[in-house]
């Protein structure tokens, strides 16, 4: 199976806000595909970064790893919706690595 069948990226253009939505699982494998559609984004300049993980179905630790590099080295307003609680709280933690007691693999 392709990575593009595991995950697919949705990205929309509205003035000066770009709204990028997931669809399905992001591991190792789909990383790459956030990466390329994350700097396609950001390469128009925007202000602000609407990330939409609604559609998002599963994440292990690398997936993790990428949304937290992400939502930590964007230099412009970065706004995530649709995020699974268990999600947000490890997004949100001040440390990068998981802790032996924090879920490396997410399935929602």
């Amino acid at each position: 199976m392709r990575a593009e069948d595991l995950l697919q990226t949705h990205t929309l253009w509205h003035r000066d806000t770009v709204h990028l939505r997931l669809a399905g699982e992001l591991d190792l494998a789909t990383v790459p595909l956030l990466e390329a559609a994350a700097a396609t984004a950001m390469s128009t300049h925007p202000r602000r970064l609407d990330l939409d993980l609604t559609d998002l179905t599963f994440c292990d630790t690398t997936g993790l790893r990428a949304l937290h590099q992400l939502t930590h080295q964007a230099h412009i307003h970065l706004h995530l919706t649709g995020t699974h609680p268990r999600l947000h709280r490890t997004l949100t933690q001040q440390h990068t690595p998981p802790t032996p007691h924090t879920p490396t693999t997410q399935r929602y």
